[in-house]
Parts: C-alpha cells; sequence; structure tokens
C-alpha cells in the first residue's frame, strides 16, 4: 500500500480554493477594465465641461469686468451641461485672477466620484475622477501682421471707437508725428525711438503695406514709436488702398507722446492720396481674432479698445 496516496477530496478541496481566487482575480480584472472604461468616458465628458465653463466665465469677465460674474457664468455652463455644484457629490470650482500681461485667468475645476460596477465587488465602489481648464481673458499687448498705422487713443471715448466710417487725415507737416485727438492717424515702422537706427520713410512703410503688415509680432512693451517722417506720403495711399473691402486688419493705438497702449481691429472703407490724403474705416468689435495675442513680457494690454483675446491655455 503507498502511504502517501493523495486523499482526492483534499484534492477537490485544493483546486475550489484555486477557482475561487481565480475567480476574484479574473472579476476585479474584468471591473478594473469595464470600470476604467467607464470612468475615461465620465473624464472626457468632465474636461469638455471644464473647458465650456472657464471659456464662458473669461468670455463674461471681458464683458463685465466682474469676478462674481465671471464665476456664476462658468457655474452656469457647468450645472446646464449636468455637472451641478453640491448635487450628487459634484464639485465644481472656479477661480477669477490675474494671469500674464495684464489678462485674467478663469480656472476651472470639476469633480465628480465613478460609480463602478463590478469593482465594488473587491471593494471599490467609486473612485474620484478630476478635470481642470484655465481660460485666459484680457486685452492683446501683441499683433501678428500689425499695418503701419497708428491711431490717438481718443478716438476711443467709450472703449469702442466710431462704428461707421469716418475720415482720419495726418498730422500737420513739421515736427508733429504723432496724432493729435480722434480724428488724425499716422504712418509708423514700429521701431522704438531712443536713439535706435530707423527711418519711417515712403519706402520702408509701403514695404510693410505690401507685405501685409509686420511679419513679427510687435508688442507693447516698445516705449514710443517713431520716427514717422511726417508728411504727405502720396505712394502709401494707393498701396493701403488696396485694403479697402478687405478684413479688418491690427493697428497700434497711442498716446499724445507716441507711447503705444493697445490694439485694435481696423475696417479700412476708403483711402485717397490726392490733394485730400485721407483714410476712412471704423474700429471692430472683435473678439479673439487671429491677429491679436498676449505674449508673456510683452507689456501689459490693460485697455480693451474693441478687441479682446479669450482661448484655452490649459
Amino acid at each position: 500500500m503507498n502511504r502517501h496516496s493523495i486523499d482526492p477530496q483534499r484534492e477537490r478541496g485544493q483546486v475550489l480554493f484555486v477557482f475561487a481566487l481565480a475567480l476574484v482575480a479574473i472579476v476585479a480584472m474584468t471591473g478594473l477594465v469595464l470600470d476604467g472604461g467607464s470612468t475615461f468616458v465620465q473624464r472626457r465628458d468632465m474636461q469638455n465641461v471644464a473647458d465650456a465653463a472657464s471659456m464662458a466665465g473669461a468670455y463674461d469677465y471681458t464683458t463685465n469686468a466682474s469676478i462674481t460674474s465671471a464665476i456664476a457664468a462658468a457655474q452656469k455652463v457647468a450645472s446646464d451641461n449636468g455637472y451641478t455644484n453640491g448635487s450628487g457629490g459634484v464639485n465644481v470650482s472656479v477661480s477669477v485672477a490675474p494671469g500674464t500681461a495684464g489678462a485674467w485667468d478663469v480656472v476651472v475645476g470639476v469633480d465628480k466620484p465613478h460609480r463602478n460596477s463590478f469593482s465594488g465587488i473587491v471593494g471599490m465602489a467609486s473612485w474620484g475622477v478630476s478635470t481642470t481648464a484655465t481660460a485666459q481673458s484680457g486685452a492683446p499687448n501683441g499683433a501678428n501682421g500689425a499695418m503701419p498705422i497708428i491711431f490717438n487713443e481718443s478716438a476711443f471715448p467709450g472703449g469702442l471707437g466710431p462704428a461707421s466710417p469716418v475720415s482720419f487725415d495726418e498730422p500737420g507737416t513739421g515736427t508733429q508725428d504723432v496724432p493729435q485727438g480722434p480724428n488724425q492717424f499716422n504712418w509708423t515702422v514700429f521701431c522704438t525711438a531712443n536713439g535706435n537706427p530707423c527711418n519711417g520713410d515712403s519706402s520702408t512703410v509701403k514695404n510693410l503695406i505690401d507685405n501685409e503688415g509686420e511679419s513679427t509680432t510687435v508688442t507693447l512693451d516698445k516705449s514710443v514709436i517713431g520716427p514717422l517722417n511726417a508728411g504727405s506720403h502720396t505712394t502709401l495711399f494707393s498701396g493701403l488702398a488696396n485694403y479697402v473691402g478687405a478684413a479688418p486688419f491690427p493697428v497700434a493705438i497711442v498716446d499724445n507722446s507716441g507711447k503705444m497702449k493697445g490694439w485694435a481691429m481696423f475696417q479700412l472703407t476708403g483711402s485717397v492720396g490726392g490733394s485730400t490724403k485721407q483714410i476712412s474705416g471704423f474700429f471692430v468689435d472683435k473678439q479673439n481674432s487671429s491677429n491679436l495675442v498676449v505674449v508673456q513680457g510683452g507689456g501689459n494690454g490693460t485697455t480693451n479698445y474693441g478687441s479682446y483675446v479669450v482661448k484655452l491655455i490649459n
């Protein structure tokens, strides 16, 4: 007789025990896969809501300049999309704070537990899911494709210039090269004064016009732009006339001393280089023009001349 023979009952018990352990592991793995996939879908939905809510808050801030109003706008969009703060374990946090270069950041966080269907078998009835989004809201401090034209800030008595075309004259001949008052403009080459070698002659300015504006990003950190070579430059008016009826373009806004204060989008309706020598047009209330940007270190675009930037940055 074999004294070391295996007891069939004991063997069956061991097999059942191993099978039970394996079954638990299989259920746990299946639960993780299924609940993990469901969690991914929920997180993607929450991210879309956070993005939309932060953009809503940023747009509201450009209009009302109110932190309270921006927070309420963000919370409403989140609630309208099924994520109401304080309901069903949902937490929607909104903060509005100064950001880059005079802009403001609207940060939205959305938190909601994921109710698991299978993972609860192994003690994980739910797990937290969190998303965040940041939208930037601010007056632009930089412009791409800036046309070589400047206007005085007094053309914006209510924050936005005239909504219908008006005529703008060059400053009088002589040493005055900075536009004074709401109905003057002048040409520029976007170089700073302060002794830097630059010359706003007709050839240089016309080259910028013919090439659809300055090829690099121009920012407000320039102190005073010029010299502008005051006087009548007939050839410039004919070059600019090619943009009549085209899309609005960015122009610099300056104070009486020529210091750059901000950017606006200008719709050109006329450019006459005869004895009159005038341009005509109006300033456009423009949101998120591709030409206007907020640049770190580019100066503070704290004044909104009818154009502002709202974009997701995180």
